[in-house]
């Protein structure tokens, strides 16, 4: 946009107004009827949905709309849960190149899927830019069996007990060690409440991360013993034993744009 329509660097609401533009879109489909919670059923069509796209003009104001005859659907609510979705502060999502202030943003009904957006400020950008650094944090496997009705949740309660003193006794050593009750809570944690009695079923999901490769080893090799050593009715065990893998963990942090020279190369084939 800011080639597109000759906008100047500092011109703040703009930059703001195409920010936002971006970030409705970025995305896909979720702008457009994908992952919605508003009326979700009532969503046609998402097996051949339609990306949104942005009509953008020279003041800054955009359309978001999607091509004539495809799934999904564009409205308010649709835009709506896009925006809030990794917006983080409303009064400051942060870019390199301003800060965008989501409180201001105004949307309109302005037809068949298609919603204006208009309104937008923006402030100056902050002197630092943005740096995503990965680096090698040790390993993780993630082991997962199902228990069936009745009793179910409390089978599983009971074989993560038993796994867990088996590792204990194993003297093995972990970062973490991480169990959840797949079908009892493990969206929604402690909002979820005390699951009911008569689940079908329930998955335990048994995670753990070390430094020490051999202890995570370890750990796959105790899943499937709790097929025969554990409590009844278990299932979900087809995959065999878990993977160990590397992971790869995610460190931000903030450098000086002044410490950065941005530059393009276009090389011609």
């Amino acid at each position: 946009m800011i080639h597109e329509f000759g906008w100047a660097a500092n011109d703040w609401n703009r930059l703001a107004a195409g920010t936002i533009a971006g970030h409705i879109i970025e995305c896909g489909a979720q702008a457009s009827g994908g992952n919605c919670q508003y009326e979700w059923r009532s969503i046609p069509d998402l097996a051949d949905v339609g990306f949104p796209i942005a009509e953008a003009s020279p003041d800054g104001t955009f359309v978001i709309t999607k091509h004539e005859g495809t799934g999904g659907r564009v409205n308010i609510p649709s835009i709506k849960e896009q925006l809030v979705y990794e917006m983080g502060n409303p009064h400051e999502y942060i870019t390199p190149d301003c800060v965008a202030d989501f409180t201001t943003i105004r949307l309109e009904d302005a037809g068949p899927d298609r919603v204006r957006v208009y309104g937008i400020a923006g402030r100056p950008a902050t002197e630092f830019l943005k740096v995503s650094i990965s680096y090698s944090a040790g390993f993780k496997a993630v082991g997962t069996l199902v228990y069936a009705w009745p009793d179910a949740f409390e089978k599983a309660q009971a074989a993560d007990k038993i796994l867990r003193t088996r590792l204990d006794r194993l003297k093995l050593n972990f970062d973490q060690v991480l169990t959840e009750f797949v079908g009892a809570g493990a969206t929604h944690g402690a909002l979820a409440g005390d699951p009911p009695r008569d689940l079908p079923e329930v998955q335990l999901r048994v995670g753990v991360r070390g430094e020490n490769r051999s202890a995570v080893e370890r750990f796959t090799k105790e899943i499937a013993p709790l097929i025969l050593t554990g409590p009844p009715a278990v299932t979900g065990f087809a995959g065999g034993r878990p993977k160990v893998e590397e992971i790869v963990a995610y460190w931000p942090a903030l450098i000086p744009k002044e410490e950065i020279t941005p530059w393009v190369q276009v090389i011609e084939a």
